[in-house]
């Protein structure tokens, strides 16, 4: 098996363990602590890693960096916030649109023209969403999915700023997910606020150990994208669906709806599609 398919599923499985700690760690502590927590621990991690591999900090497009790391930051605080109440398999799903909100994205603010046959796909991930969140349903509708649903936007967001900074070649990986980490830990700090109690030590066992699955995460996440094909890896990396659903349902006792199934497929096949459409249009232009 291509090594870029391996890091990507296990980067799939990592990130899914982190919504599992997140999701456990909601029952004691707030969504600010959590996040100020993963943020802070994980920044340590990076810092480390920078030092003892000799990574140095550029001093250019700081403005750029800083509102990768904001967009990223608040991303992070409203999918934590999400998990407190949305099923695991729900969030997962959710958390496919950013590549419909990527090609939005890349069309106003990086000129991108978003090709005629893109309209369907588009439109078929529209309507799974709608029936994964159901909001004509009062039942079933979950509010707190439209926190998931802002993480997918902030997320997208946050995609087309590393796209550029990425671009320039100037800017080490570290650096950015530095940015991003230190943005998580202080909107963290805000929304926590004075509601702030020490963490036990059961608490700050699953502390450390969201920090460093988040950090390993990252890493095999870069890695899958540079051993592998960004198409095939891009597709693989879908089956972070498949382990928060068992993960949910092992842990949680969360059932999968056939709505959400239906819908899920919508969105995942929607997002696959267009994920081909924007690495052709790349290879075109290298051609």
């Amino acid at each position: 098996m291509n090594k870029g398919v391996i890091y990507s599923i296990l980067a799939a499985l990592a990130f899914s363990f982190q919504n599992v700690i997140v999701k456990d760690l909601s029952v004691t502590m707030g969504t600010g602590e959590i996040a100020f927590f993963r943020g802070t621990l994980s920044a340590i991690i990076i810092l480390a890693l920078i030092k003892i591999q000799h990574v140095h900090l550029s001093h250019e497009e700081r403005p750029t960096l800083a509102l990768r790391g904001i967009l990223g930051g608040i991303g992070m605080v409203c999918m934590f916030y999400g998990l407190r109440y949305v099923p695991l398999a729900d969030t997962a799903i959710l958390s496919q649109l950013s590549a419909f909100f990527v090609m939005l994205f890349a069309a106003v603010f990086l000129r991108e023209v978003i090709p005629k046959n893109a309209f369907v796909p588009l439109v078929v991930i529209i309507l799974g969403a709608c029936f994964v969140v159901r909001p004509w349903h009062f039942e079933s509708f979950n509010v707190y999915s439209l926190f998931v649903l802002a993480q997918a936007i902030l997320a997208a967001a946050a995609y087309t700023t590393v796209s550029k900074l990425t671009a320039s070649g100037k800017h080490h990986q570290y650096e950015i997910v530095l940015y991003f980490l230190v943005c998580a830990a202080i909107a963290g700090a805000i929304l926590m606020g004075t509601d702030f109690h020490m963490p036990g030590r059961t608490e700050w066992l699953w502390c450390i150990a969201l920090g460093v699955n988040s950090v390993i995460a990252q890493v095999w996440m870069t890695r899958s994208y540079m051993y592998g094909n960004p198409v095939v890896v891009s597709f693989v990396a879908y089956i972070a669906v498949f382990f928060n659903s068992l993960w949910g349902y092992l842990f949680f006792g969360e059932v999968i709806s056939a709505m959400t199934v239906t819908g899920g497929l919508l969105i995942i096949g929607g997002s696959m599609y267009l994920t081909k459409m924007k690495h052709d249009k790349i290879r075109k232009k290298i051609n």
